[in-house]
């Protein structure tokens, strides 16, 4: 027995001395980077990221902000006005500025100011007066103007090319860019896109062509670049990407569109680069490149648009590349310019527009609001709105302080409060932006924002139906039951070819939960039948401040 244990313990001392063991591995820890080394890292990591967009931009390249600049994308509530680059050039004193602040100061309450202390002030003195004492907090300034001219200084390759500053009237930008920034003051680069003769005459190849040669002119003697054309959208970009390294917080494209009297040019012009594209999406597409490109400046990307897109639909019958439901989905801001004065007779149903200031603001964005509506996360509306007078329209009115306050309430009575005054002279009276006491009308109980009741918009939803006008089908149908993109929903809708042949609203009761239900009784044919509703069940409720209608499922049967 002895033998025995002593054989197993010998064994057991063999298998332990047999048996290797795991040391636990060294661990060197590796230094960690000083902040010297970090830095240094990041900096060669930016510029190679530099060099390769030198390389791959060419005379488009503008540089990214530097890596030891406070870039933050700033966001207000807009209300401003337009300055011309020829005023942003000119000297300012910030005595002259102090003192008209004080003397809209008195006025304001009801002092009389001093008279003799803003002889000498100047328009720009004024205006930057004005956005410190009255509502006024943003400035819209020329960077790019009317005539394809750079107003300023450009250190871009492309602009050097062109020759387009040629004549810079803005010469010291830095100085009041630096005062507007110190002041909280939000500025806006105004940037002319399409409508640029100063690039067309010295590239006529990116501009709008002639099919019998040449390029085309517009009505007022004028060539425009070829909003299909790539190489124009990367020159636009570059001018707006300099505007945001220089301090710009947003940028608005102005004439961001095709020349208007389509119905003129488009039998004789043609455009290198479409492809078989629509106008419109020749806009977005470059609005959309905009956005990204425009994203490491941390700059807002505004578009403004003619004021009849709030009414007009799918880019007809203007034809000029401006749809709603495609630039509001591609930019921050959607600018309509709605001046009532550029509304024809009869327009609204008033005989002249100009006259109704308030009515005409009113109505033209109540259209604009039912399309954003039918939109997820679409562009906030800042309106241009009138403020000069158009003495050329018969029965004009003088659009004094009053004029533009009945603007401005009637895009308050809306939820509205951005707003950019158009005045090309730059001559604004501080009056009229200062607090307005006069009562803003409430919105009725039980009315949408279009001001429709419920019955309202399901008697407007079964007209579309009865006379096949898909776009109101389209805005009065719930953002989730239908699909996103017109041109989809209206596939959809037109499939087998159904149409409601009568209808009759039997009733419209008010729920608990703040929808309506409706009995409806309604007939309707197709390819595949006919359907019969009988006390039938419609759904109304408000979705984005529009009443929308969920309809019943329909079955048709077919006729034996």
């Amino acid at each position: 027995m002895k033998k025995i244990l002593l054989s197993l313990l010998l064994s057991s001392l063999f298998l332990a001395a047999c048996t290797k063991v795991e040391e636990p591995p060294v661990v060197i820890e590796e230094p960690k980077p000083t902040a010297e080394e970090i830095q240094a890292q990041r900096e060669a990591q930016h510029q190679a990221l530099e060099a390769q967009r030198k390389l791959d931009l060419v005379e488009f390249y503008v540089p990214l902000p530097g890596l030891n600049d406070v870039v933050e994308l700033e966001t207000v509530v807009a209300k401003g006005l337009y300055i011309t680059a020829n005023v942003a050039g000119f000297d300012f004193v910030e005595a002259d500025i102090d003192a008209y602040i004080a003397y809209i100061q008195a006025q304001a309450q009801g002092q009389t100011g001093d008279e003799a202390s803003i002889a000498n002030v100047n328009k720009l003195e004024r205006i930057l007066a004005m956005a410190q004492a009255t509502e006024i907090n943003t400035l819209v300034i020329d960077v790019k103007n009317d005539l394809g001219l750079v107003t300023w200084d450009s250190d871009i390759a492309i602009v050097d090319q062109i020759g387009s500053n040629w004549e810079t009237s803005w010469r010291d930008p830095s100085k009041l860019l630096s005062y507007l920034d110190a002041k909280n003051i939000y500025t806006i680069a105004r940037i002319v896109a399409f409508k640029d003769p100063y690039f067309a005459k010295k590239f006529p190849e990116h501009a709008i062509q002639l099919l019998s040669g040449g390029v085309y002119l517009d009505k007022a003697g004028y060539s425009w670049v070829n909003p299909f054309d790539e190489y124009v959208w990367n020159y636009l970009i570059a001018v707006a990407q300099e505007a945001a390294l220089r301090g710009f917080d947003e940028i608005q494209y102005d004439y961001v569109r095709f020349p208007d009297n389509a119905k003129y040019y488009n039998p004789i012009t043609e455009f290198p680069g479409r492809n078989v594209r629509d106008k419109d999406e020749a806009i977005e597409q470059f609005l959309q490149k905009a956005q990204i490109a425009l994203e490491p400046y941390k700059v807002h990307v505004a578009a403004d648009v003619f004021g009849v897109i709030t009414h007009s639909w799918e880019d007809q019958p203007e034809d000029i590349g401006q749809t709603w439901l495609k630039i509001a989905q591609v930019t921050d801001y959607i600018c309509p310019m709605v001046y009532p004065s550029h509304y024809g007779v009869g327009f609204y149903g008033y005989d002249v527009p100009d006259a109704h200031p308030y009515e005409i603001i009113r109505m033209a964005l109540q259209e604009g609001l039912e399309r954003s509506a039918a939109q997820n996360n679409p562009s906030v509306i800042r309106s241009w709105i009138q403020g000069f007078t158009a003495n050329w329209v018969k029965g004009y009115i003088e659009y004094d302080s009053n004029a533009i306050k009945a603007q401005i309430r009637a895009l308050n009575s809306l939820g509205l409060e951005e707003y950019i005054i158009w005045q090309s002279s730059n001559i604004y009276e501080f009056e009229a932006y200062l607090p307005d006491t006069s009562p803003i009308p409430s919105q009725a109980e039980g009315v949408d924002i279009l001001d429709r009741r419920p019955e309202e918009a399901l008697k407007r939803y079964l007209e579309a139906q009865l006379y096949q006008r898909y776009n109101h089908l389209y805005l009065l149908t719930p953002i989730q039951e239908r699909a996103a993109d017109y041109d989809q929903f209206y596939l959809e809708e037109t499939l087998n070819n159904p149409k409601l042949t009568s209808y009759e609203i039997v009733s419209v009761q008010a729920q608990s939960d703040g929808t309506y239900l409706a009995t409806v009784n309604a007939k309707l044919v197709s390819d595949l039948g006919q359907a019969v509703l009988e006390n039938a069940t419609y759904t109304i409720r408000l979705e984005n401040r529009v009443y929308k209608i969920s309809a019943p499922e329909i079955q048709y049967i077919k006729e034996s």
